[in-house]
């Protein structure tokens, strides 16, 4: 895992019925839920006494769900097993509204296909900009959310529902946003490409389930 400063990854409540408001995670595994035995307590009935755990790995922090009656979500998708969380991430509990978010100010990506080929994506979260081997990376505001949420979930299929979420902060209608998401992407492809084509390769599409910065 890069080096990171843990007083800058946590964990922050969006409503009052979760404590504590804030959690910094300067440990292996949060456990949350109900109970007032938790790391982070819900006082909501549709959580579970042991709902999920965010553990931190080699290669980052990781939420999964432990066997809750009603799911957890992560930017509105429910999960199906563990997954990587990215800066920004919003995680729900017994429901897809967002209840905390889960904050990493200071990522640095160095990860799947882009290490592979040699290359440093490096987010710069003071200046919300990315760098290519220290180059800045050029990109509108929609892009950069975009990328930062691809390249967060490295190797990992994003959602067009959770890349809907990144890239304008609500939620996805596939009847208005389909080709407006598509458009985005081809943009952000063509950016890309003209710091390092390898790169705009890693940007992949894949029919019916989303897109993935490929790992």
């Amino acid at each position: 895992m890069a080096d990171t400063d843990l007083s800058t990854v946590r964990l922050a409540a969006l409503t009052p019925a979760v404590s504590p408001s804030e959690l910094a995670l300067a440990g292996d595994r949060y456990e949350l839920g109900r109970s007032a035995l938790r790391a982070v307590t819900v006082r909501l009935e549709t959580v579970s006494r042991l709902h999920a755990a965010v553990e931190r790995r080699a290669d980052g922090y990781w939420l999964a769900d432990l066997g809750s009656a009603n799911g957890t979500f992560v930017n509105g998708q429910r999960l199906a097993g563990p997954r990587r969380l990215a800066d920004g991430d919003l995680i729900g509990l017994g429901g897809p509204e967002p209840l905390l978010r889960f904050l990493d100010e200071a990522p640095t990506v160095q990860r799947g296909e882009a290490a592979a080929l040699g290359l440093r994506l490096q987010f710069d979260p003071a200046g919300l900009s990315f760098t290519v081997d220290g180059r800045p990376l050029s990109l509108p505001p929609t892009q950069l959310r975009l990328l930062h949420h691809l390249v967060g979930h490295a190797g990992q299929v994003c959602s067009r529902e959770s890349c809907a979420q990144a890239a304008w902060g609500r939620p996805y209608d596939p009847l208005l946003d389909r080709d407006a998401l598509d458009k985005i992407v081809s943009k952000l492809r063509s950016r890309l490409a003209k710091a390092d084509p390898r790169l705009a390769q890693a940007l992949q599409s894949r029919r019916g389930e989303g897109y993935m910065f490929s790992g």
